[in-house]
């Protein structure tokens, strides 16, 4: 299949840095996005000239934005590394980051979720998560999480940090939560989870290492709990 020749949106792109200028902030070290045009056509030539060289179009260093929707905008920036070399670098901005994970326990067993996730196209084993809604706490957001995804009611709740997902692409991050719940009920088959596992720490550790947990934020909870000695 041939790449794509199609440019980034610049026009938007523009506009996105009025609107958002929190998303275009340059500390005093580090990668620096470049704002200025002539610095942005610098970039784009460099990176075009190095895409040809391996069969790219001149598309594909064109800065601006790719993707916009109600959940995500995807932007390629123009960037100056820490050493003075010129780059673009792609990026996925949630119009939500913040979110929460919880590792719930019901009668010694911690409760997993399969679900279907359709960016990796095939089941997962995963710890019920969920979007922090405007308005709504970390807190409300584990109850109605645990409510909708595996009818639990918590009676024991543990805040343990935050983790970030993939840094070199997007922004996600989500708040860790350790909860013991009452029991389980039906999965939320709405949302692709086609089933309710109860597994102990040992099955956990042992289905981790034999890889049926790729989970990050799962492993992360189980890690935080462990060092807690919640579980």
């Amino acid at each position: 299949m041939p790449p794509s020749t199609r440019r980034a949106d610049y026009r938007r792109y523009r506009e996105l840095v009025t609107e958002r200028p929190d998303w275009f902030v340059n500390g005093p070290d580090g990668i620096q996005i470049l704002l200025e045009d002539a610095d942005i056509r610098a970039a784009q030539r460099h990176i075009a000239k190095r895409n040809r060289a391996i069969g790219l179009p001149p598309a594909s260093a064109s800065v601006g934005v790719l993707s916009e929707d109600r959940y995500v905008v995807a932007l390629r920036d123009a960037i100056r590394f820490p050493d003075g070399s010129l780059g673009t670098h792609n990026r996925v901005i949630y119009a939500n980051p913040d979110g929460v994970a919880v590792l719930a326990v019901t009668a010694g067993r911690i409760v997993l979720i399969r679900i279907y996730r359709h960016p990796v196209r095939r089941w997962m084993l995963e710890i019920p998560r969920g979007t922090v809604e405007a308005g709504h706490s970390l807190e409300q957001t584990v109850h109605q999480e645990m409510a909708e995804e595996v009818g639990g009611a918590i009676s024991r709740m543990v805040h343990m940090g935050r983790t970030t997902s993939d840094t070199s692409l997007c922004t996600g991050r989500v708040d860790l939560y350790f909860a013991e719940i009452d029991g389980v009920g039906k999965p939320q088959l709405s949302e692709g989870i086609g089933q309710i596992l109860l597994v102990t720490p040992d099955e956990f550790m042992a289905m981790a290492e034999r890889r049926e947990i790729e989970d990050a934020y799962a492993l992360a909870a189980f890690a935080q709990a462990r060092i807690r000695g919640l579980v």
